[in-house]
This record gives C-alpha cells, sequence and structure tokens, in this order.
C-alpha cells in the first residue's frame, strides 16, 4: 500500500462535465442513481446491486460513491499491467471515510476507474449503456368496424413506440384457440352476434403497454338465430338475445340464457341460482310500427345487452355502466319501422 499523498481538489473539467450532466438529464424519466460502497470488506469498489466491481447504468444515469472506511479516491482510468492511468473524466480526490462523490454518465461505453491509494489492487467499472427506450403505446384499428357474423375482421396494429411482438385476444371465448394471435396484423371471424371487446398488448425491450377496442358483431340480413346457452332467440326465431357482463377488474363473459316465452327470458352469470337480468321482445306493430325491448336487472356490474333482428340485420345495444344499479330499459323505438 503507498502512502498517502496531499489531497487535491477535483479537477474544473470533472466538475463542469457533472454539473453540466446533471442540467441535462435532471428532468428524464428514466435516468436513476446507484451506489457503490467504497472500502467494502476490506479495500474494494462493492456495487450495492450487482454486488460485484461493476455496476451496469444507462446513459443520464448518476453513480454516487459512498466511503465506507480508511482513505480512498474513485479515479477513472484503466490500470494495464498493473500501472494505473489517469484519464480526466473524473477523480473524487482522496478522502477518509466518510466521504460521498457523485458523476453522471453521458455517453455509453465502459469506463474502468481506481483507487488512487491501492491502484491496480482496487480497480472497478462502470458500463454504460444506451439509453432506455420506452414501452410502446399500443393502439390499433377494426376494420370493417361493424362487422356480421361470418365476416373477416382485419386487426391492424397502430402501436407506436416500436413493439416487437403482439399479443391479441379477440374477446371471442367461443372461438377457442382462435381466439388469440401473436401476428403483428392478424383476422379474425367471429361466428354469433353480440358485442365484443378486442385487446392488443403491445411489447418492446422496456416493458409493455395494452388497448382495448369494443364492437358490435350483427347477425346480418336473412342469418336465423340459433339459441345456445348464451343466446336467446325470441319472437319465433326472429330475435337474437345476448347479453355480456364485465366486472371492475375487466374481466368479462357472456350471460347464460334461460327462455321462458317465445319472447321472454332471463340471464345468470355467476350463479345459475342467480338471476342477474330478465328481459323480453314484443310486438309493438299495432301502437307504434316497432319491436319493443324491455329488460330488468339485479346486479351492478357492467351488462352490454345486444339484440339482433335477424330478418333485417339491425341491432340494438344498451349498456348498463360499471357500478350502477341496473336501470330498467322500455325501448318501445328499440327496432322502428320493423313491422310488416
Amino acid at each position: 500500500m503507498r502512502s498517502p499523498k496531499t489531497c487535491r481538489s477535483v479537477p474544473f473539467l470533472a466538475v463542469a462535465l457533472g454539473v453540466l450532466a446533471g442540467l441535462i438529464f435532471a428532468g428524464a424519466a428514466a435516468a436513476a442513481t446507484h451506489q457503490v460502497e467504497v472500502g467494502k470488506n476490506g479495500d474494494n469498489f462493492v456495487d450495492d446491486e450487482s454486488g460485484t466491481s461493476t455496476t451496469t447504468i444507462h446513459v443520464g444515469d448518476t453513480v454516487t460513491w459512498n466511503w465506507d472506511n480508511s482513505f480512498h479516491s474513485t479515479t477513472s482510468g484503466a490500470c494495464p499491467n498493473g500501472a494505473c492511468v489517469k484519464d480526466g473524466m473524473w477523480d473524487s480526490g482522496m478522502h477518509f471515510a466518510p466521504n460521498s462523490f457523485s458523476f453522471t454518465f453521458t455517453a455509453a461505453g465502459s469506463f474502468p476507474y481506481h483507487c488512487e491509494v491501492h491502484l491496480a489492487m482496487m480497480q472497478g467499472t462502470i458500463v454504460v449503456q444506451g439509453q432506455a427506450a420506452n414501452p410502446p403505446a399500443a393502439s390499433f384499428t377494426v376494420s370493417p368496424p361493424s362487422p356480421t357474423v361470418g365476416q373477416t375482421v382485419h386487426f391492424t396494429d397502430t402501436s407506436t413506440g416500436s413493439p416487437t411482438s403482439w399479443a391479441w385476444n379477440f374477446g371471442d371465448p367461443a372461438s377457442g384457440s382462435s381466439n388469440t394471435s401473436t401476428l403483428q396484423n392478424p383476422t379474425h371471424v367471429y361466428n354469433s352476434a353480440g358485442t365484443f371487446t378486442a385487446t392488443l398488448q403491445a411489447t418492446n425491450a422496456s416493458g409493455s403497454n395494452t388497448a382495448a377496442t369494443g364492437f358490435t358483431v350483427s347477425a346480418g340480413g336473412g342469418v336465423p338465430c340459433t339459441p345456445d346457452p348464451s343466446t336467446l332467440c325470441l319472437g319465433g326465431g326472429r330475435f337474437m338475445v345476448q347479453m355480456v357482463w364485465t366486472k371492475p377488474d375487466n374481466s368479462s363473459g357472456e350471460g347464460n340464457a334461460v327462455k321462458l316465452t317465445d319472447d321472454s327470458g332471463y340471464f345468470w352469470f355467476f350463479d345459475a341460482t342467480n338471476i342477474e337480468a330478465v328481459m323480453k321482445v314484443l310486438n309493438g306493430c299495432g301502437i307504434n310500427d316497432a319491436y319493443w325491448v324491455f329488460t330488468a336487472g339485479l346486479t351492478n356490474v357492467q351488462v352490454d345487452t345486444v339484440v339482433t333482428d335477424t330478418q333485417t340485420g339491425a341491432v340494438y345495444h344498451n349498456r348498463n355502466p360499471q357500478g350502477t344499479a341496473f336501470v330498467p330499459v322500455q325501448a318501445t323505438t328499440a327496432f322502428p319501422s320493423s313491422c310488416p
């Protein structure tokens, strides 16, 4: 170990660079401060994160060295063949503990440093990676915006921030494995009418972001109603009725349909013994030349009710908002001019 030298002041250039870098990056959201212990576990530099003498950071980040014991410095420059050479990038000067010194890095690269007291016996390295990018901002379009059953729907990624992978969910669990895709611009065919919510998770090296879009798939003219566990067929099979529930955590699903009469039925969501909504489609042709939709509910989750006239392709949609006691519906103009 060499004898301690007289303490030297920090070179003006190193101070100026550190101050300038601090001004440039003070407001950068990605900037961070990394801690290195000086003299920890003997005469060593120890990074708090890696537990080694190597500190990995990004451009704009700051490194703070904290003296734990004894008499040391942090001085930039390599020690080839054991002979340390200062390069003038930073120099804390030699100090007894406790002390600290900080420096902000404005360029990528690998920067070796040493202690002027212990020279090659006490070395470290700062590895500065390129500035971390931001996660993408996910977005997409749906075409056509109002598809019909059996029509190919095109989903086009419009995300910004250079995503490198895509995870789609078309909100159509009845389609099985076809309900998801990892293509950038996939297509999907909906085989039942209703309201669907498609989601896209766009990802790059810095993280992920998700976007969602809701739309209605109509039966289209001349497509008959086929009853299934989530579909009521009312009015002699002319009207296809479905309900989709969404809970506060954004989980959703289709209501379970139970037919009562030719023009009425009910839906349960979470338990077959718990009726959530009842409804009927009435022939009001003799009164106002329209078919009517009446609905009442016993829930406060979001409920999307979709009634499709399979003869004309017209769709009636009503949404009960999340967290709101179900508001009764008496839509006497749900299907205007629908009578013969």
